[in-house]
């Protein structure tokens, strides 16, 4: 039986063993210890994600106005063998996430192995020992059907164990504080009931000892300003007594930049949730809208980007219209409005759903489907065509592959009997598909290719000329533009050099 977590550079890291568990829980107490006579309070993170670890050497960092560090961290992961290998990791001064952002990598060495305000454990004695515990563990939406987002559903599973795991560790006075996006309703409707009955086993009057939870959701952008848009960034928050905002406040307004960044105090966690998803909703349906008028564009000779370009001049209205693209990928865009559909039915019991925010999610999954199409009206018969994809994450120079709109893509070619290769400089696993390998040689990638797919916006692709990208593919291979990366001058360059160009949105391309 495998009792080893494998990291993504092929590294095993063995589950530890009941005495490795015993030195681990005599340390943590002791590093605890330590701080408290520094003055430091002790802040836990659970789940060391995209979110969570970051969020971690953030608020490691913090300083007050002497320059004195105010927190000690305990990052927490659970022993599992698909993430266990990031404690040892993160240990060493190494983030267990792959950015373009460099303070990313900067604030890892400096608190791990510098200030020494911070360092990961699997064991539940760091909840036990804490004054604030951050929630940034995973609560994914599950869609059963392909482009059926209305059959969204949330399984809250894991998260209430999270949340049941806190209230059995935590003491009476420690403030949660929720960042996982959840739907409307969980602070008060999961999160609060689970604590106190676990507080009620242990004997905890929760009449003079409510549960103190908050909820405040990040705007995290996970690329070249990764830990900017954490500490840098807009808040908002509530809490579900006026002792948790209280708490709450005082918290975020030691670690995050809110002098810049003022923070918002909504009424009730109800509230702070709902932000949060309608939010991503409303980002997720002008994404949508720009795919259908991508595809019009398409048939009529139009550039849809100069077409938006020219949109975005009105400032404060329209210049936040975004660019249609391959698809949606990521975290939020693709499942928030599915959490807040659930929430209205399953949480509140209401008789409705949120048909636009809903219908933007199948819209937006099923758009790799036009990618396809695009390259059949150029070579109609696919099977054994050599095809390669460039860019598996969802976001330009990153590394994240979650819900990757290239996932997709790969699949329905493939479905097509065409030979897919994959590159990508940032991923090193792709976790959605474990046998894939991806490549980071761009040679060896481009070799033989009849058809080169621009996925993602990474510099390396932007940055190469169309000469190279031929001489490297020894073929003139269908040039496919998946979001505006190629400009007028080098699509001029293909098709000068014999290949053919097509893209989302790019109905100008015969006109060039």
């Amino acid at each position: 039986m495998q009792n080893f977590s494998l990291a993504p550079d092929g590294t095993e890291y063995h589950l530890p063993n009941k005495e490795q568990s015993r030195i681990e829980r005599e340390e943590i107490l002791r590093i605890t210890e330590e701080q408290r006579k520094l003055g430091r309070k002790i802040v836990t993170v659970q789940g060391m994600g995209f979110v969570g670890s970051v969020m971690a050497i953030v608020i490691a960092d913090a300083v007050d106005k002497k320059g004195e560090s105010i927190y000690y961290v305990h990052g927490h992961q659970r022993a599992s063998k698909r993430s266990f290998w990031k404690v040892p990791v993160i240990n060493t001064g190494i983030p267990p996430v792959n950015s373009s952002d460099g303070e990313v990598s900067e604030l890892f060495e400096r608190c791990i192995n510098q200030k020494k305000t911070f360092r990961a454990t699997w064991h539940d004695v760091a909840y036990e020992v804490a004054d604030i515990v951050v929630v940034d563990i995973q609560l994914d939406a599950t869609k059963p059907s392909f482009g059926e987002a209305e059959k969204g559903y949330c399984d809250i599973t894991h998260f209430r164990d999270g949340m049941r795991t806190l209230g059995q560790h935590i003491k009476p006075d420690c403030l949660v504080l929720v960042e996982t996006t959840v739907p409307p309703g969980t602070s008060r409707k999961i999160v609060k009931p689970i604590i106190e009955e676990e507080f009620v086993k242990r004997g905890i009057d929760i009449k003079k000892n409510p549960a103190l939870i908050a909820h405040s959701y990040e705007r995290v952008m996970p690329g070249a300003k990764y830990v900017s848009s954490i500490r840098d960034f807009w808040r908002v928050f509530s809490g579900v007594n006026e002792r948790s905002k209280m708490l709450a406040r005082e918290f975020l307004s030691n670690v995050l930049n809110v002098e810049n960044y003022p923070l918002t105090e909504l009424d009730n966690t109800n509230a702070s949730e709902m932000a949060k998803v309608m939010e991503n909703s409303y980002r997720a349906t002008n994404i949508a809208l720009t795919l259908e008028w991508a595809r019009f564009a398409e048939k009529i000779d139009v550039d849809i980007f100069k077409v938006r370009d020219a949109i975005r001049m009105r400032k404060g209205t329209h210049d936040n219209l975004l660019r249609p693209s391959l698809g949606v990928g990521g975290y939020c865009l693709t499942k928030d409005p599915v959490l807040a559909n659930w929430s209205m039915k399953d949480v509140f019991e209401i008789d409705d759903e949120l048909s636009v925010a809903v219908n933007s999610v199948n819209i937006n999954d099923k758009m790799p489907t036009h990618t396809v199409d695009l390259i059949k009206e150029e070579i109609s018969e696919l099977r054994d065509v050599k095809i390669t994809l460039l860019g598996v994450s969802y976001l330009e120079d990153l590394g994240d592959t979650r819900h990757s709109p290239s996932f997709t893509l790969v699949r329905l070619l493939r479905e097509n009997w065409a030979e897919v290769i994959c590159h990508d400089e940032y991923v090193e696993f792709w976790a959605e598909l474990e046998t894939e390998e991806v490549y980071n040689d761009l040679d060896k990638v481009l070799q033989g290719a009849e058809v080169v797919i621009f996925a993602v916006g990474h510099s390396v692709y932007k940055n190469i000329e169309p000469a190279e990208l031929v001489k490297k593919c020894g073929t003139k291979p269908l040039i496919v533009d998946c979001s505006n990366f190629l400009n007028d001058e080098k699509i001029k360059q293909y098709k000068k050099l014999g290949c053919k160009v097509t893209g989302v949105g790019k109905g100008h391309i015969g006109n060039l």
